[in-house]
């Protein structure tokens, strides 16, 4: 009798649970985002674009998962693919039309999202934001920006000045003609000279930014390396004060 009463609890559990309302999906969803539940938060929400579609928490539902993806699980894939399932469902709703707008936008966002993340000290996130970037719109006008952000990376907070080069080199042969391109030429003279301490490797990469843009704002700074490379600074005039 005993073992009938726990399967008869049993079942009415069961049904309990699966007879949950939108609302009461959403609540749970809700609670869990702010307890940091993310997996008990989505499970919920995926159970309210699964079992109530038509709802009028569907929309919002699935608008969440995307903003999950991307503020939570930092994964641009599933976020976009979140993203553009919440237009092509629910494309006339408030949250369909913010998708559509974001996805639009989705570029500048990812680069906004990496310095964020950057200046969190989640480096590796944001090194990886911006080489999906680079990955899917090679030939959008901002990535030329997340490619020289590569390279400040690696040169500022990893502190891995031969990969700071190459990947300052890739604006170059990538992105000739960017805006970015000069800033990343004197970069790679500017640690070989002040930070590798290899002064006809730096020699050579200013001459080059000379030959490359002989009227850039740069130009004064350029000459200015150049005239005392290898000096201490005690042998440069305009920085003596400085040690005095």
């Amino acid at each position: 009798m005993r073992y009938k009463l726990q399967l008869i609890f049993i079942w009415i559990f069961i049904i309990a649970s699966c007879s949950k309302t939108a609302s009461e999906y959403f609540e749970i969803a809700e609670v869990s985002l702010n307890e940091d539940q993310i997996e008990i938060a989505m499970e919920n929400l995926e159970a309210i674009v699964k079992k109530y579609p038509r709802d009028s928490l569907a929309s919002l539902a699935q608008y969440k998962l995307a903003r999950i993806h991307l503020n939570w699980k930092n994964d641009l894939p599933a976020g976009f693919l979140a993203l553009k399932k919440t237009v092509n469902k629910y494309g006339l709703s408030v949250q369909g039309k913010q998708a559509e707008k974001e996805l639009i936008d989705f570029p500048e966002w990812i680069l906004n999202q990496s310095e964020s993340l950057r200046k969190k000290k989640m480096i590796k996130e944001s090194l990886s934001h911006l080489i999906y970037l680079i990955e899917q719109y090679p030939n959008h006008d901002i990535t030329p920006k997340g490619q020289y952000l590569i390279g400040d990376i690696y040169m500022n907070d990893l502190r891995d000045f031969t990969t700071a080069i190459q990947e300052y080199r890739k604006i170059s042969e990538k992105y000739k003609g960017s805006d970015q391109e000069p800033h990343a030429q004197f970069m790679i003279g500017y640690i070989f000279a002040n930070v590798i301490n290899d002064f006809e490797s730096a020699k050579i990469e200013y001459q080059e930014f000379l030959k490359m843009f002989p009227e850039h704002e740069l130009v004064p700074s350029v000459k200015f390396e150049m005239e005392y490379l290898g000096k201490n600074i005690n042998e440069i005039p305009a920085l003596k004060h400085i040690t005095s």
